[in-house]
């Protein structure tokens, strides 16, 4: 109760701008979640009116407690001018990016955003978190947001997911989907057979950086059911910043946004497919995983994102991880 008692605290004391609002009246729920679930886990969401109610009450009844909502880059931007990376000192990765943050910063266990064109996964990726998006979650509801991206594609968002750890973000997905996600061993299962991989760096010719008409076609003509496609991407906004609002000036500035480190992850959404980001050694880069939407491709998913799981960084852990760093005794 005390580490849940020190997450609010630093929720209510602000100190990077990254919480629009608190709910502190979450810890009379902890024990109740517990008794029943075995865990409780304080959740955030983005501060955008296309993530319904609906989802906040079926996300507290599996112990996902509603406990802040986060700021957002303006105007879906997808780097934030207001919002630093904490680990590189630069623009922090929008658009979900007070959402990654407060996950980073262990404000929350988990965050949940939404993902345009890598507006979750970008974000998840350039603090080494676990991102995951589905059209699937709220799949009803999201379609009334079709909206048009800064490089003139048309889309529909999907709710996606941060997490520090796989085994929440899978407890969430499983949630927000309404489907069991979680490894359970039986006789029916133990035959079958691993999904098929495919690896997109063996594709020579594909510049995943590249624009995206040429990546949406790639994407869509090699993943279909019982096929992950596999991306290895980052450093994500490190040695330059993804943004089509910076890069859209001249050929210097494009090719300048092109090291941004964003590849596949820009389009796992506008091709209509879930994805994960799996983080991997070294500062902003990670493993994406892109699969149908089929509940047997996302449960692939998640068990191929097992075998791309490397440690976390343990300073990185020390450091973040001790909250009582904000407050003087």
């Amino acid at each position: 109760m005390e580490q849940y008692a020190k997450k609010t605290f630093l929720a209510l004391k602000n100190p990077y701008r990254t919480v629009e609002k608190v709910y502190p009246n979450v810890i009379d729920r902890v024990r109740t979640a517990w008794e029943k679930h075995g865990y409780a886990f304080y959740t955030g969401y983005k501060q955008t009116a296309s993530i319904p109610d609906s989802m906040l009450e079926r996300m507290e009844a599996e112990g996902f407690l509603t406990h802040t909502r986060d700021r957002m880059a303006l105007g879906g931007r997808a780097v934030d001018m207001q919002l630093l990376n904490p680990l590189t000192g630069r623009p922090m990765t929008g658009s979900s990016s007070g959402t990654a943050l407060n996950v980073f910063y262990r404000i929350n266990d988990l965050g949940v955003g939404t993902d345009g064109g890598g507006s979750v996964l970008a974000p998840a990726a350039a603090l080494n978190l676990y991102g995951f998006i589905s059209p699937l979650i709220e799949e009803g509801h999201m379609r009334r947001f079709q909206k048009k991206s800064t490089d003139g594609i048309s889309f529909s968002p999907s709710i996606g997911l941060i997490a520090r750890e796989l085994d929440t973000l899978e407890r969430a997905a499983g949630a927000a989907l309404g489907m069991e996600l979680q490894k359970q061993e039986s006789q029916e299962n133990q035959g079958e057979q691993p999904p098929e991989y495919k690896i997109a760096e063996t594709e020579k010719d594909l510049d995943i950086f590249g624009p995206r008409e040429g990546l949406i076609e790639y994407v869509r003509n090699t993943v279909r059911g019982g096929v992950i496609l596999v991306s290895r991407e980052g450093p994500v906004d490190l040695m330059e910043l993804g943004d089509t609002v910076f890069g859209h000036f001249s050929q210097e500035t494009e090719e300048l946004q092109r090291r941004s480190g964003k590849g596949l992850m820009r389009v796992a959404n506008m091709c209509g497919l879930s994805a994960l980001t799996v983080p991997d050694r070294g500062l902003g880069r990670c493993t994406v995983l892109l699969g149908t939407s089929r509940p047997e491709d996302i449960q692939a998913l998640f068990a191929c994102a097992g075998k791309y799981q490397t440690p976390p960084d343990a300073l990185t852990e020390r450091y973040f991880g001790n909250l009582s760093m904000y407050f003087e005794d």
